[in-house]
């Protein structure tokens, strides 16, 4: 991975928020030239598990005909009445019923184990562990068929009994009550269960009459307070896990384990549901229409799942007991068809009748097909029961057995993308001068701990370099000055090493903290960037930073977009390994109240924009986003007193655009119709002033635009406009989100924003990474158009350094706000987001 320098030229002007902790390490100086060979967090070696994960698991049960048709479907929680017998004195025995989750199902489709596996080690949260046998993983060959368990809910135990429970429906007992699931206190939430390869108690258990050999002891494997699963053998370079700082309600499988996804329906509902009207015809030259409702193939692949630059072809398993098939070549998968432009649809709804898991009923997932070329209209070809997706090549993975996956879920296969946070981030901003403070924030998100390399890019010297160690799921800050000294204008270029996942923010205070604002980077340059906001008039200063990281200069044009037109501005050089500022008021940009930005280079650039006011008493700072989009969600909002918030949307096409506004609050969705179809002029930026319509302090934001994509920011002013924060939007909601800057301690309050604007209610588990490890929060319900917000000070009491993790159940959008000194000022962000 390339090392970039970047030397600034100009004046540093943009600022931001954070916490005055150091903490680093320096390893031996040999170490500093490392190349990142994406051993570990870049590559599919690792797969963590929520608690809400693994509960969503049942053991699937079909039973065919002598045809090979399906007649019955059982789905229930694996388990069954279990026997334990210990092998030292005192030799206990004793008998419960146990349900969960069959190891051998979790690691075998699930997860998928490579060629060679000699072993699955059970790690606890204390380090303590067993190795499990294949044979053991898999039940252990006990004489009911009782599969190993991740044992998550218990029945009462029952009185000692020397004789082993007949197997009539053991493994399918009904349901256990859900108090029964177990808690840290327990030795939970999950335990290892292993049934015993030959019932009844240890033969020197003098309480029983036992004969010699019976009685295979299994106590000793009993592993409580399960972490993570290590899958042997381990391939080399991966770094060993820290089990204390994976949170309860989590476990990680790691090793030799294959790149796989596993995606629920419910979740599939949630991310993107289309209705559209398809026609067939079936095998007797019937035709008709069906509306049906699902997710777009090519969305799913493409966006949710990811796929390898050499992914070619897709192939879908039906779990019909005849191993029906369908394969398709990407370009025909993302295709769009006859008139209306239908594309490929994994269906859960026709007719507006849910499919059901039944053999009659056809899903829950069916994969509905346009009329095409090749085969227009035939309804045969429409795939029932879908359960496993290859994305081809498969390289060596064999696949699932796609008649043991439940029917709730698919697993995806094959030349698909593991999935990771970025392992590297870039800051065009930094200064350690007159008055101003300079922060990294750098969130752990891994198992490990992770070393990362800290590179400052300052104006007029050479380069330096900081590297420290960031513990297992932790949050550290760095402060440059210790590193570079004071007076420096400097960019940063921040790497996790190895390729390990980080995510990173820059927050910068002034004028003794009076002042501040956050920026969350970047990943990577561009050669377009938009930026919706900017202000000329009255005491608004408005700066555009550009940071050229390649090996050539960049030359670069520019665009305003004002209320009633375009206005271009002066192209620039952006020398290499440099930084340009740009004064939009002294680039003819000057007395705008509203401004956009456009930026078009020859080369990938890094572009920042910085708003002042009143003598530089506020100030705000975000990057700006490489394409426009037809939606935007903006999770952060209030408009009760003393609250102003702002959209501010951008169109740089040539013609004309419409959008709707629609808001989240506290009581849920609001769809006005004065704020649909608002027209936009091409090459135009208009502003939005939310008190205009909804007094809340709880106001998300999505905006929608017809007839071209357009740029959409959200700006909040307090204290009569002295104080502000802005963001962009976020294409749209994920279920994973990650928020490296937070503070609660010493006047700071730090908040997480959360808007679900879609269609199914949400729960919403949160972890925090703080100086002193993670802390769980409880569940979180956010219902379906709902915006609400998290206290995390109330979580974790006082603390310098909080990253947040956010995953839910649903997609949703969150943000993160941190005040201090009575809200004099405040920053905002958005973070990392991933499905």
């Amino acid at each position: 991975m390339r090392r970039y320098i970047i030397v600034f030229l100009g004046v540093l002007l943009c600022l931001t928020l954070g916490t005055p902790l150091l903490a680093v390490s320096s390893p031996p100086a040999e170490e500093v030239g490392f190349e990142a060979d994406a051993v570990s967090g870049s590559s599919p070696n690792y797969r963590t598990f929520t608690e809400m994960d693994l509960k969503s698991i049942k053991q699937y049960k079909q039973t065919l005909n002598g045809d090979g048709d399906i007649v019955s479907i059982s789905e229930k929680l694996a388990g069954g009445h279990y026997t334990c017998s210990k092998n030292s004195d005192p030799f206990t025995y004793f008998e419960q019923d146990w349900k969960g989750v069959d190891l051998s199902y979790l690691l075998e489709q699930e997860v998928g184990l490579k060629d060679g596996t000699t072993g699955i080690k059970v790690i606890a949260e204390d380090g303590y562990a067993v190795t499990l046998t294949l044979d053991e993983m898999r039940g252990n060959g006990n004489p009911r068929g009782l599969p190993t368990l991740l044992g998550y809910m218990y029945g009462e135990p029952s009185e000692n009994n020397p004789n082993a429970p007949d197997a009539t429906g053991a493994p399918w007992i009904d349901p256990l009550p859900a108090s029964n699931e177990l808690t840290h206190e327990d030795g939970g939430p999950f335990r290892l269960i292993l049934p015993q390869q030959v019932e009844g108690p240890d033969p020197r258990n003098e309480s029983y009459d036992s004969p010699a050999g019976t009685g295979t002891p299994n106590w000793n494997k009993a592993v409580m307070w399960v972490r993570a699963l290590e899958v042997q053998p381990v391939p080399p370079g991966i770094p060993a896990l820290d089990y204390e700082a994976i949170p309860p309600g989590e476990i990680v499988v790691y090793g030799n384990i294959r790149n796989r996804k596993t995606v629920t329906v419910d979740q599939l509902k949630s991310i993107k549901p289309v209705a559209a009207t398809y026609a067939w015809e079936d095998s007797s030259g019937g035709t008709g229409e069906t509306v049906c409702t699902g997710i777009p193939v090519d969305y799913l692949l493409d966006e949710v799942i990811g796929l390898q630059d050499s992914a070619t072809d897709v192939m879908f398993f039906a779990a019909d007991g005849w191993g029906f098939k369908d394969t398709w070549t990407l370009d025909e998968i993302r295709g769009a068809y006859g008139d209306d432009g239908l594309k490929f649809m994994l269906g859960w709804n026709k007719d507006g009748t849910d499919l059901g898991p039944e053999p009659d009923d056809d899903g829950p997932l069916q994969l509905i097909k346009p009329a095409y070329e090749a085969n227009p209209y035939t309804l045969s070809r429409w795939l029932k029961w879908v359960r496993e997706v290859h994305v081809l090549p498969l390289g060596d993975d064999p696949g699932v057995d796609e008649t043991v996956v439940p029917t709730d879920r698919i697993i995806v296969c094959g030349d698909i993308d593991a999935g990771n946070v970025p392992n590297e981030w870039f800051f065009a901003e930094g200064y350690t001068g007159a008055g101003f403070e300079t922060y990294i924030s750098i969130a752990n998100p891994n198992s490990w701990q992770t070393r990362v390399i800290v590179d400052y890019f300052i104006e007029g010297e050479t380069p330096q370099q900081e590297i420290l160690d960031v513990p297992a799921r932790s949050r550290t800050t760095v402060n440059p000055v210790n590193t570079i000294g004071t007076g420096k204008a400097f960019s940063t270029r921040v790497e996790g090493y190895h390729g390990d996942s980080i995510v990173v923010e820059r927050a910068m205070y002034w004028n003794g903290m009076g002042g501040g604002h956050c920026a969350s980077g970047v990943n990577a340059p561009s050669n377009t960037w938009y930026l919706a906001e900017g202000c000329t008039s009255g005491t608004f200063e408005t700066y555009l930073l550009l940071e050229n990281p390649g090996d050539v200069a960049a030359n670069v044009d520019v665009t305003y977009m004002k209320g009633d037109g375009d206005l271009p501005g002066t192209p620039v050089e952006v020398p290499a390994r440099s930084r340009k500022t740009i004064n939009l008021a002294a680039d003819g940009a000057g007395g705008l109240v509203e401004v956009s930005t456009m930026l078009e280079s020859d080369q990938p650039i890094i572009a920042e924009r910085a708003i002042y006011w009143d003598n530089k008493r506020g100030g705000t700072c975000e990057f700006g986003v490489n394409a426009p989009s037809d939606t935007w969600y903006l999770a952060e909002g209030a408009t009760s007193s003393p609250y102003t918030t702002y959209i501010l949307v951008q169109n740089p096409n040539p013609t004309d655009v419409t959008v709707d506004l629609s808001f989240m609050t506290s009581t849920g969705l609001q769809e006005p119709p004065e704020w649909q179809d608002i027209p936009i002029a091409g090459g135009t930026r208009r502003s939005f002033n939310l008190v205009e319509h909804v007094s809340d302090f709880n106001v998300s934001t999505r905006v929608a635009s017809e007839g071209g994509g357009v740029i959409a920011e959200r700006a909040m002013y307090w204290n009569g406009m002295a104080s502000g924060h802005v963001a962009h939007g976020q294409l749209s909601p994920k279920f994973r989100s990650y928020l490296a800057e937070g503070c609660t301690t010493g006047g700071f309050e730090t908040w997480v924003l959360l808007q679900n604007p879609g269609p199914s209610d949400a729960v919403v588990y949160i972890t925090y990474q703080t100086e002193n490890g993670a802390i769980e929060r409880a569940p979180l319900p956010v219902p379906a158009g709902v915006r609400t917000n998290v206290n995390v000070g109330l979580d974790v009491g006082e603390t310098t350094d909080v990253s947040t993790l956010v995953r839910s159940s649903a997609p949703i959008v969150a943000e993160r706000a941190v005040y201090w000194k009575g809200q004099i000022e405040g920053t905002c962000s958005t973070g990392y987001s991933a499905w």
